[in-house]
């Protein structure tokens, strides 16, 4: 498995970046995981829109979602030139119900939408991929990708709680959400964690690897990983726009 970073910054695309996107590529498969603002463009730097195989989406907040109506038009035509299967699988969650509504009536001619649910398993060319209702004002799912052994697990927006440590568990590369600094840990109550918060849920969980995303556009970033750092002591890396790690 290889993951690139497509987009990493919370609420709003900080300059020269893009919000939550990710690609993970499985041999000559590609997944794209979240579809913030940017990312379509972000994404062209390393593959073709046509060479994508499905899209999985955590929540449907803005800041993961609203590059699919900008997507749609491209899967439109490409479907139309017979570049791309119609209709192309997406898998999201169903909830809320006005937002998934609102998206749907705009997509639902290109995509085949199947629901993300805390129960169920997808097999994506053999990588077997489970997911995990987070702690955050809308409906998310964490995600759990294994592979031959090796496990990727993406938190998407979540505050901390103890069974997320167990969905982490053994995860080669573990990519978490850092929404807040120490300054603001009073703000986790709103569904976010704090950089030392990820790097603590990396220890507990015995990652081998952290990469902090979702990180507020404002932020100094140096302090994030400095605040990471002093609850885990294992490689952490800021994630950034082009980053491409192998798991």
């Amino acid at each position: 498995m290889k993951l690139t970073v497509l987009g990493t910054s919370a609420g709003f695309a900080g300059k020269n970046d893009a919000c939550s996107s990710y690609l993970i590529t499985l041999a000559e498969k590609h997944y794209l995981i979240d579809v913030g603002p940017g990312s379509l463009s972000s994404l062209q730097n390393h593959i073709g829109y046509r060479e994508l195989d499905a899209i999985l989406v955590s929540h449907l907040h803005a800041d993961h979602v609203s590059d699919l109506y900008t997507l749609r038009f491209a899967v439109f035509i490409a479907q139309r030139e017979g570049s791309m299967p119609h209709p192309f699988p997406i898998h999201m969650p169903f909830h809320p119900t006005d937002t998934f509504s609102f998206i749907e009536s705009n997509i639902r001619e290109e995509f085949h939408i199947s629901e993300v649910e805390e129960t169920k398993v997808l097999d994506l060319g053999g990588m077997e991929v489970r997911f995990l209702r987070t702690r955050h004002p809308v409906l998310a799912h964490a995600m759990r990708f294994e592979y031959r052994g090796k496990v990727f697990v993406y938190t998407t927006d979540t505050a901390y709680f103890d069974e997320l440590v167990s969905f982490c568990n053994g995860a080669h590369l573990l990519l978490a959400e850092a929404t807040l600094q120490e300054r603001e840990r009073d703000l986790e109550e709103t569904g976010h964690m704090t950089a030392r918060t990820a790097g603590s849920l990396a220890e507990r969980s015995g990652a081998n690897r952290l990469v902090l995303t979702h990180i507020w556009p404002e932020y100094d970033r140096k302090i994030s990983l400095a605040e990471a750092q002093t609850s885990y002591p294992g490689k952490i890396d800021l994630a950034e726009r082009g980053l491409e790690l192998s798991i």
